[in-house]
């Protein structure tokens, strides 16, 4: 495991904040009659134009050259880690999971995580993220929890729509672990993921209305409001380019299973969000779950810390004798 910092820890939980908005945004997109398929495919495309816009400005286009050898990861972390994550959850939503249900089994991408970053990356498993983990699956289910408990028949393959969601949010994190370990840069994955995702995003477009007809969820309206194209603009700077450069740059110094638990600061802070500017009330439960979620955070922040002070005391010692 890398050595980590503060700065990688800080800038995962500002990822999560971010992350927290997308409701938001899309709340109001969807009341600008903004299809949630459409605001999936420019969130991808405005997200590369501020990332080569960022790029631009600080002189780094040599940070975009990607190996050829590495290419064939690049479409794969698009496909699996960005486009298909989208596609997931629009399509567990349109066939009738409720959105408690969906959200909720979103969020098992910590355990996700913790198993493919051992199977691929050969991450080390302790007791402390084997609590942790369970421990903010919990509290991820209980934050979602509407005020009044309401049983809700979820279609079968909806529900494993939003499992296959926190499978491909897992692919993200592991992925972005592997970039660090070749020593890409944030930027450099970030632009190329959503570049390429952007590209997936085509052949989704024309295969996803022969499976759904809902207005809400398909259709690419081109003659949108001058207010609505101002907020998919601003929606895919906070919801998209911003937090997404800042997990890569987290889990540069913090092992993917660890950032992915950190990131369950998401339905926190969506759960805020909501009430700020949707009006949505925040109940007992909510507060429990959040409870839950930031134990389980400082758990895996501390695990960290003492193992990054261990290997440092090591290096001390081994370089003294």
């Amino acid at each position: 495991m890398a050595v980590s910092r503060p700065s990688n820890y800080l800038s995962l939980v500002v990822a999560a904040i971010c992350f927290g908005s997308i409701p938001v945004f899309s709340h109001y997109l969807n009341l600008l009659s903004v299809p949630t398929v459409q605001q999936a495919f420019f969130r991808a495309v405005f997200a590369v134009f501020y990332l080569f816009l960022g790029v631009g400005l600080f002189g780094a286009f040599h940070q975009l050259r990607i190996s050829r050898a590495h290419l064939p990861l690049f479409l794969v972390y698009s496909l699996f880690g960005i486009a298909l994550s989208i596609v997931a959850y629009i399509t567990s939503m349109a066939i009738g999971t409720p959105v408690v249900i969906a959200v909720s089994l979103t969020y098992l991408y910590p355990a996700w995580t913790v198993i493919l970053a051992r199977l691929f990356l050969k991450e080390p498993l302790n007791w402390l993220r084997l609590i942790a983990v369970p421990l903010s699956l919990a509290g991820a289910i209980v934050v979602s929890l509407p005020s009044e408990l309401q049983t809700t028949a979820a279609p079968i393959a909806g529900i494993l729509w939003a499992i296959a969601n926190g499978g491909f949010a897992a692919c993200y994190v592991v992925f972005g672990r592997k970039w660090a370990r070749l020593g890409y840069n944030p930027t450099t994955t970030t632009f190329w993921g959503y570049s390429f995702a952007a590209l997936w995003m085509v052949p989704i477009l024309l295969t996803f209305p022969l499976f759904v007809t809902d207005p809400r969820v398909v259709g690419f309206p081109l003659l949108l409001s001058p207010g609505a194209w101002l907020l998919l603009l601003i929606f895919a700077l906070v919801g998209t380019a911003l937090p997404y450069t800042l997990v890569n740059v987290g889990v540069k110094g913090i092992d993917a299973s660890v950032a992915s638990i950190i990131l369950l600061l998401d339905p926190i802070s969506a759960v805020v969000m909501g009430y700020l500017f949707m009006q949505q009330p925040i109940n007992l439960w909510q507060f429990v779950g959040a409870a839950l979620i930031l134990l389980a955070t400082l758990l895996v922040a501390v695990e960290s810390r003492v193992f990054a002070r261990r290997v440092s005391g090591a290096v001390r010692h081994i370089d003294k004798s």
